[in-house]
């Protein structure tokens, strides 16, 4: 497909894929990603796949700053 990939940083870190596909359902998230690091520890960031451009941009432009448990997510195309 012609995805287009999405980084979400500063995520709390019990965040799973399952709460950004509902945080971000309006978008048409197509895929999650969530880091995962060696130890079963979350990263704190994901990559998430859309169905087209404007699905994305929509998402950074109203997502980026969105407080989720607290915490400002940081939203942006992800610099393949």
């Amino acid at each position: 497909g012609n995805e287009v990939s999405v980084f979400v940083g500063n995520l709390p870190w019990s965040t799973s894929w399952q709460d950004l596909k509902n945080t971000f359902a309006g978008y048409n998230v197509q895929h999650v990603d969530v880091g995962e690091a060696r130890n079963g520890k979350m990263r704190g960031f994901a990559i998430m796949k859309f169905a087209s451009d404007q699905d994305a941009e929509a998402a950074i432009r109203d997502m980026n700053g969105y407080q989720m448990y607290g915490r400002a997510l940081e939203v942006r195309y992800d610099n393949k």
